[in-house]
């Protein structure tokens, strides 16, 4: 099994001014849809990520510098992440193509990313 990660971009702060049961009924819509996959054997972890305490690290002239972000000009922002484990990148998409974040509002958008296990490039660096 190959592990996925699936990324929902939004713009910053689309949900905001969502009444409060509109929240909840979304919030019940991600659960259902994470249920259903923890049941198959497919989900291996995700979260919500919080909307404040961002911060920033580059490196200027060789040094850290830490700033605040996401910064109010971004386009979009990772309002949360699944991890997934499926056969193939096909079903990773099919899977996606489900996330109810999709349907909340046209500019929210999926990434699917692989993972690169660290645990297997391990075992190939020992020999």
């Amino acid at each position: 099994m190959t592990q996925y990660m699936l990324l929902l971009h939004q713009v910053p702060n689309y949900n905001m001014d969502l009444p409060r049961e509109k929240m909840l009924e979304m919030t019940k819509r991600y659960m259902a849809w994470a249920d259903g996959l923890r049941h198959k054997g497919k989900l291996a972890g995700g979260e919500k990520l919080a909307a404040g305490g961002v911060r920033h690290i580059k490196v200027k002239d060789g040094r850290p510098v830490i700033s605040d972000g996401p910064y109010a000009e971004a386009k979009d922002v990772i309002g949360g992440y699944f991890v997934i484990e499926v056969k193939d990148a096909a079903e990773a998409e099919a899977i996606a193509k489900d996330c109810p974040h999709l349907g909340l509002a046209a500019t929210n958008w999926v990434e699917i990313r692989p993972i690169d296990s660290m645990q297997e490039q391990r075992k190939a660096a020992a020999g």
